[in-house]
């Protein structure tokens, strides 16, 4: 093969080979020593899946005191890799998957290395050995059952156009052989690194639109890499018509792709396909005039004795160090995204869970080995994982698809030099078009998806026009704009209403709701959700102008309130100014100290800068407490007190009991009894059975329903003058809240025996007008309720 100068380990490639396969053993046996040694901790975690990379719980098996392991498994996930033996469905896997991926290595190496002007024959030994060793790294890992590596085309596309784009810099010959080297060790070394860093699961937030342009892409310049091969160059002298014989072959070489396994369907399409090309090539060859051209065919592989890993250090220090490393980091995201996706696939046939942290490592390490074998990089090939699981393989299938591949390189070369460059171009072709997404013309038609399409194909036309680095770029950018786009498209306002529509707990005599009814539009109520950011806040601020101009108390709530920016707290403080000029008042409820680092907003807004005179800015923790004390801020100024410490509401002057005629109210007054309950104490509690109904005469009271222990949730604040109880009181059964009292109450209690004591005729009378009156009652909590239920369908 190529020789480099001055030996970078002093060695021949069985030194080398030997070395990366020990590197690769220790660190996948160190792993599972430290998997052994959490569970003889008591904890086992087992696989993770998914694309993201990620550790979900799949499994836990926990050991108490009396050494019973209690466990829970959700799904099957992978061994370790020395607890399954070798199974003959294994080995039968692992040569049905090398015999898919072993054309498509060739093919790949021979479209890089042809393309770099070097010959086909060493493009085709390199694939090979990429394959060999990327499927011993995963297969030593064993973090995906069944997945077959290889050079594959997304990677072998990237790296082209990497190394174009370094040619570019005037490095050429054996320079950018080194170069590539170098490249795939590094996209090795980072890619190892995002395995066991966890850095994978940042893959799952590359959009699919972007990544179905990008693949969609890699397929079109797949496909336009193989029209040089097929034009007939170097066939001229064998007369006309016979140039058209590569195009021919590859013509034929697809149809048996296609059309081969109905009728041979034990083999794989793309190996029966590349016996059927090949065949063709020959036989059409047979008659022609001249011996076929040199480079037409393959050519005899090199030996494995001329592989001698050798570097000039002073090369090293003449490539572009920056362009190496932006491309193999480039090529680390996109080999990764296409490892875990092809995981998915292994695990959809299997039935198992991948471990997307070790494949990931282990493919790093399969990189780097090839890198420094002299070999080229790729990932997992979906064709060849698929036929492999479904003939068998699993644990040990890419063992024996890396031995595979080491025997066909000993002992393949002289065959390679009978195998036509045009048969791997119809293969190179086939799998171009099946890279194609054909979706991209639907989404384009449709308008929720045509946002989508317009990015994809953004990327596919930057991809052709420019090259394939420019189409990563532009996705990412891409992705970057439909994300503000979304966000700065969402409302921020979830819900706004008036003080007619939205009311406080605190209980209010008729003449309070009367005023709130005739004024309630100067309580303003707007609950916001989402981020509040630059995209954001100039259209939340043009909403909410024709209010900020008016004398109201304003209430936001912040509950639903993901993220706040500067921005969004230079528009508070806008806002603040421009409501107190106008008279009114600006409040803020339920603001959560984890979206936004404080509970209090005058804190917050002082962050953005200190400024003397700024209005005060009043933060409540529970909505109601801020519609109640925007409610006695306009009764105030209407004129209408709202103390509840001295007011005391007589008996008759209840509202229950009022309307009454004034003996049936004497007679229910005479069965009643007095309570006085002082301040912090209980009426009755959650769960307790009760068939009394409790008027206020002085004092206040909470009723409260307990969510957890010393959390509760304010149903309602009663006052003198209002009554509670009456669900027990009508049917007698255990409370579904608790009565705290908040201020000193002096209560009047009256039950079903008092109201039974009574006379007949009495009895009826008064029983008639009590249950009236609660009717009446119950009918505006039901009304009230039902307007909750509604706006809490908005949710």
């Amino acid at each position: 093969m190529h020789r480099w100068q001055q030996p970078l380990v002093g060695a021949d490639w069985r030194a080398v080979l030997q070395t990366g396969f020990v590197l690769t053993t220790v660190l996948c046996q160190f792993h599972d020593e430290c998997q052994s040694a959490r569970r003889r901790r008591g904890v086992c975690i087992s696989a993770c899946g998914g694309l993201g990379g990620g550790e979900p719980r799949v499994g836990i098996q926990r050991g108490d005191s009396s050494g019973v392991t209690n466990t829970t498994r959700d799904a099957p996930s992978p061994r370790r890799w020395g607890s399954q033996r070798l199974a003959f469905g294994d080995v039968l896997g692992g040569l049905a998957g090398t015999a898919v991926a072993l054309p498509q290595s060739m093919g790949l190496g021979v479209v890089l290395f042809v393309g770099l002007g070097f010959d086909a024959s060493a493009g085709a030994f390199a694939g090979l050995l990429g394959a060999a060793a990327l499927c011993v790294a995963s297969g030593l890992a064993g973090a995906t059952l069944g997945m077959i590596s290889a050079p594959n085309g997304p990677v072998i596309m990237l790296l082209s156009a990497s190394l174009a784009a370094i040619a570019a810099e005037g490095v050429h010959g054996d320079s950018l052989l080194l170069a590539l080297a170098a490249v795939m060790f590094l996209t090795g070394l980072f890619q190892f690194l995002l395995g066991i860093s966890g850095g994978g699961q940042l893959i799952k937030f590359i959009p699919y639109p972007a990544v179905a342009g990008l693949v969609t892409g890699i397929g079109v310049l797949m496909i336009l890499s193989q029209l040089q091969a097929l034009t007939g160059v170097g066939g001229e002298n064998l007369g006309a018509g016979w140039p058209a014989v590569p195009a021919v072959t590859a013509l034929v070489t697809v149809a048996g792709i296609k059309l081969m396994p109905r009728v041979l369907p034990m083999l794989p399409g793309i190996v029966s396909g590349l016996a059927v090309g090949a065949a063709a090539f020959h036989l059409m060859m047979a008659w022609a005039p001249e011996p076929t051209p040199d480079r037409w065919v393959v050519g005899a592989i090199p030996a494995f004795g001329s592989l001698r890993l050798e570097v000039d250090l002073a090369a090293l220090a003449g490539l572009p160090w920056g362009l190496i490393l932006v491309s193999a980091l480039t090529l680390a995201l996109l080999a990764s995204v296409d490892c875990l996706l092809t995981s998915v696939v292994a695990d959809e046939e299997t039935g198992a869970r991948h471990h997307a942290h070790r494949e990931l490592a282990a493919q790093g390490l399969g990189q780097i080995l090839a890198g420094l074998l002299g070999g080229i990089g790729g990932g997992g090939t979906k064709g060849s994982t698929l036929v492999s699981v479904k003939s068998g393989g699993r644990r040990w299938a890419a063992m024996i698809s890396s031995i595979t591949f080491l025997l066909l390189i000993l002992f393949l070369g002289p065959l390679a030099g009978a195998l036509p460059i045009s048969a791997l171009a119809g293969i190179i072709i086939f799998v171009g078009v099946g890279m194609l997404e054909w979706n991209i013309f639907h989404w384009l038609r449709t308008s929720t998806t045509r946002l989508d399409g317009i990015v994809a194909c953004l990327v596919v036309a930057s991809t052709l026009a420019v090259d394939l680095m420019v189409g990563v770029a532009v996705g990412v950018l891409g992705s970057v704009f439909m994300f503000l786009l979304v966000h700065v498209r969402a409302r921020v306002i979830h819900e706004r209403a008036t003080g007619r529509e939205r009311r406080s707990l605190h209980y209010r005599t008729e003449e309070q709701r009367l005023l709130l009814d005739q004024h309630g539009e100067r309580l303003v109520y707007v609950e916001l959700r989402g981020n509040l950011f630059f995209g954001t806040v100039d259209r939340l601020f043009t909403e909410l102008m024709p209010e900020l101009n008016r004398p109201v108390w304003m209430i936001l709530n912040m509950r639903r309130v993901q993220y706040l920016d500067m921005s969004g707290l230079h528009l508070f403080r806008q806002m603040l100014k421009r409501l107190n000029a106008s008279g009114g008042e600006l409040l803020y409820s339920d603001v959560r100290k984890s979206g936004h680092r404080e509970r209090k907003m005058h804190k917050l807004l002082g962050w953005l800068a200190p400024e003397t005179g700024l209005p005060a800015v009043r933060t409540f923790k529970s909505n109601d407490a801020a519609l109640e004390y925007a409610e006695d801020e306009l009764l105030k100024e209407l004129g209408c007190a709202t103390d509840m410490t001295t007011p005391r509401v007589e008996f008759e002057d209840n509202e229950l009991f009022r309307r009454m005629k004034p003996k049936t109210r004497e007679a229910i007054k005479a069965v009643m009894r007095p309570l006085a309950v002082s301040r912090k104490h209980t009426v009755f509690n959650f769960g307790d059975v009760g068939d009394a109904l409790y008027i206020i005469v002085q004092g206040e009271v909470e009723m409260r329903l307990p969510t957890r222990v010393y959390h509760y949730k304010r149903l309602a604040k009663l006052g003198a003058g209002s009554f509670f109880g009456e669900n027990a009181f009508l049917d007698p059964a255990p409370h579904t809240a608790t009565a705290v009292v908040t201020r000193d109450a002096e209560l009047l209690v009256l039950d079903r025996e008092g109201i039974e004591s009574l006379a007949q005729k009495r009895q009826r009378e008064a029983g008639w007008a009590v249950l009236y009156e609660l009717g009446g009652s119950l009918a505006r909590q039901l009304r009230w309720s039902r307007s909750e239920i509604r706006r809490l369908e908005r949710w």
